[in-house]
C-alpha cells in the first residue's frame, strides 16, 4: 500500500510518500481502506516532536488518526460489522496510522459512516467531534438555556462545539475572526465576537460554560467572564493548569476542566445520527491528495484554518 511515512521529526518536508505492507489486525480489529483521512493538530505536533518526551517513536511511522473508508476484513472476534460497510473512527494506535491506503482500526471505536455525507465529510469528525461533545456534555455538564462561549469558534472542534452546543438548547456565543463569515452564516450561532475587535472577557456578560477549543486562554483570563459556579474548559492543557484548579477554590465555585478525548464507537454514533438528521455538518477548510501530504500540515500550522483538512486518499 502507499502511505506517508515519516522517519524522524522535523517539518513538513519529512514525509515520505513510499510503499510498504499493509498493517496486520488483531482479532478485535479491522482492516480499512480508507478513502479518507483528515488532519488534527495533534498530528504535526507530534510530526514536529512536540510529544517526544512521553510519547516516543519507534521510526518510521506513519501519522494521522481520523479516517473514513470500507471495511475490507474483519478479525475473529468482530460481531457488529462486516466486509463492505463504510465506517469512520478515530485509530488508537501509537500515533495512528490515518495517512495510508489501510489502516487498522478497533471494533470499538467505530461507526458507520452517516448517509448523509461522503469519505471526505465524514473523516472531518472523529477526533473533532468527540472532543467537541465530551467537552460540552461530559466536563460541561451543559444544560438548556446556559450561556456558552467558544474560543476559537472557526477551527476543527470549535465548529463542531458551535453546532453541539446549539443542538443542547444553549444560548452560543462564538469567537472568531469576522473573515469567517460564511461559516458563521453557516452556522448561525446566537452571537459572534470578532476578537480583533473587542475584549470578549471583559463585557458585562457572563457564561455558564467557556470552552477554549483553540487553547489560547487560561482559566485566569477566563475567571472574570464566569458566572459563580461557572465552568472553564480547555482542550490544549497548559502546564499551570493545577495551579488554575487550585485558584479555583477560591471563586465562588468557578470550576477548571481539561479533556483528554476518549475514541468511543457509542459517541461517533451520537453525530453520525445527528449528521443523518440535518444537525451537524463538517466544514472543509482544504482537500489534498496524500502524496501532497506536507502542504496539508503546512496549512494546519497556518493556524489560519476554517474548519477540517482533509487528505483524500481514495
Amino acid at each position: 500500500m502507499k502511505a506517508a511515512v515519516i522517519y524522524a521529526y522535523g517539518g513538513p518536508e519529512v514525509f515520505r510518500y513510499e510503499e510498504i505492507p499493509r498493517p496486520d489486525i488483531k482479532d478485535d480489529e479491522v482492516l480499512v481502506e480508507v478513502h479518507a483521512a483528515s488532519v488534527n493538530p495533534v498530528d504535526w505536533k507530534q510530526r514536529k516532536g512536540n510529544h517526544k518526551f512521553f510519547l516516543k517513536a519507534r521510526f518510521p511511522i506513519i501519522p494521522g488518526y481520523d479516517i473514513s473508508g470500507r471495511i475490507i476484513k474483519c478479525g475473529a472476534n468482530v460481531r457488529k460489522f462486516s466486509e463492505g460497510d463504510q465506517v469512520f473512527c478515530r485509530l488508537t494506535k501509537r500515533f495512528g496510522g490515518a495517512f495510508a491506503e489501510y489502516a487498522a482500526a478497533r471494533e470499538s471505536t467505530l461507526s458507520l459512516k452517516p448517509d448523509n455525507m461522503d469519505h471526505i465529510h465524514a473523516a472531518a469528525i472523529p477526533m473533532a467531534g468527540q472532543t467537541a461533545l465530551q467537552a460540552l456534555r461530559d466536563k460541561g455538564r451543559i444544560k438548556p438555556g446556559q450561556k456558552i462561549l467558544i474560543i476559537g469558534a472557526a477551527g476543527g472542534v470549535g465548529h463542531y462545539a458551535l453546532q453541539l452546543s446549539r443542538f443542547f438548547g444553549a444560548e452560543t456565543t462564538a469567537v472568531c475572526s469576522s473573515r469567517h463569515e460564511k461559516l458563521l452564516a453557516l452556522l448561525k450561532p446566537d452571537h459572534h465576537i470578532d476578537y480583533h475587535k473587542k475584549d470578549y472577557l471583559k463585557g458585562d456578560i457572563r457564561y455558564d460554560i467557556i470552552l477554549d477549543a483553540a487553547g489560547v486562554k487560561t482559566f485566569l483570563s477566563c475567571k472574570r467572564a464566569l458566572k459563580p459556579g461557572g465552568i472553564y474548559i480547555t482542550v490544549l492543557p497548559r502546564p499551570k493548569l493545577l495551579v488554575h484548579k487550585l485558584i479555583a477554590i477560591l471563586t465562588k465555585g468557578k470550576k477548571v476542566r481539561s479533556l483528554l478525548q476518549k475514541s468511543r464507537g457509542s459517541d461517533l454514533e451520537i453525530l453520525r445520527k445527528m449528521a443523518e438528521k440535518g444537525n451537524l455538518i463538517s466544514v472543509i477548510d482544504s482537500i489534498h491528495s496524500l502524496d501532497k501530504i506536507s502542504e496539508a500540515h503546512r496549512r494546519a500550522e497556518s493556524h489560519s484554518t476554517e474548519g477540517k483538512i482533509i487528505i483524500k486518499v481514495k
